[in-house]
């Protein structure tokens, strides 16, 4: 499984305490962080030789959940988890045309996040056994 992390790089502390959490939780997973809309819808039109790969997308501010909504068509198909900047109804709306698998807000732990990463893993290494 590989973890693929979206965050600004304008997302200052909020995105530098995220990027901590998931390299200090998750060690033993291979991480991508993409750090500008460019560099990630590249990565999005890449084929992928992995069908393992979660991708994580920190949308700390309205704009950038607003950017990340452009490059929807490009995310088809793919395991998605997001970090929203509020709990507002126009966030929680646009945030289901992702169709995450999960989602939250910006917070100081991720903790929930983890959770869902590490059953994420759990479960591909079950499908894996048999």
């Amino acid at each position: 499984m590989n973890l693929m992390l979206f965050v600004h790089q304008g997302s200052s502390q909020k995105g530098a305490t995220f990027k901590q959490c998931m390299e200090q939780n998750f060690k033993g997973i291979e991480i991508e962080i993409f750090k500008t809309f460019n560099g990630f819808k590249t990565r999005l039109k890449q084929v992928s030789i992995y069908d393992k790969e979660i991708f994580v997308l920190f949308a700390d501010s309205k704009d950038c959940l607003k950017e990340l909504t452009s490059l929807i068509d490009l995310m088809e198909d793919k395991r998605i988890l997001l970090i929203l900047p509020d709990d507002s109804d126009a966030t929680t709306s646009a945030a289901h045309h992702f169709f995450p698998r999960y989602f939250t807000y910006v917070n100081d732990t991720y903790d929930d996040l983890c959770a869902v990463i590490l059953k994420m893993s759990k479960q591909e290494k079950n499908k894996d056994k048999f």
